[in-house]
């Protein structure tokens, strides 16, 4: 069960796209400012050698002032979600053996 209380999250909005002239144009535009910790969790998860791994979540909703529908998302980051697991560790070389040291060659 994920733990939430370590979870980093993010929010941003995309609306229609008033300016879409052709089929080339994206549907949809926002942008998203990132805050200091959400970035701060990124970077030191990077750090490890682990490539962090964000979820995306997604509701349509209406705005109440303007009806005007857009797309409410969230980035979820929990750093136990993406820690891999430890590499294996080396096989241990073949023991020598040293019976044949008296040999002169």
């Amino acid at each position: 069960m994920p733990n939430y209380e370590n979870q980093v999250k993010q929010e941003f909005s995309i609306f229609d796209n008033k300016y879409k002239a052709n089929d080339k144009h994206p549907q949809r535009t926002g942008k998203i400012e990132f805050d200091r910790t959400f970035l701060k969790a990124l970077a030191e998860q990077a750090r490890t050698g682990t490539m962090p791994v964000v979820k995306v979540a997604s509701w349509d909703r209406v705005s109440r002032d303007t009806g005007t529908h857009y797309q409410f998302m969230r980035l979820e980051f929990t750093p136990e979600d993406t820690v891999s697991e430890p590499a294996p560790e080396p096989a241990p070389a073949p023991a020598v053996k040293k019976e044949d040291d008296d040999f002169p060659f």
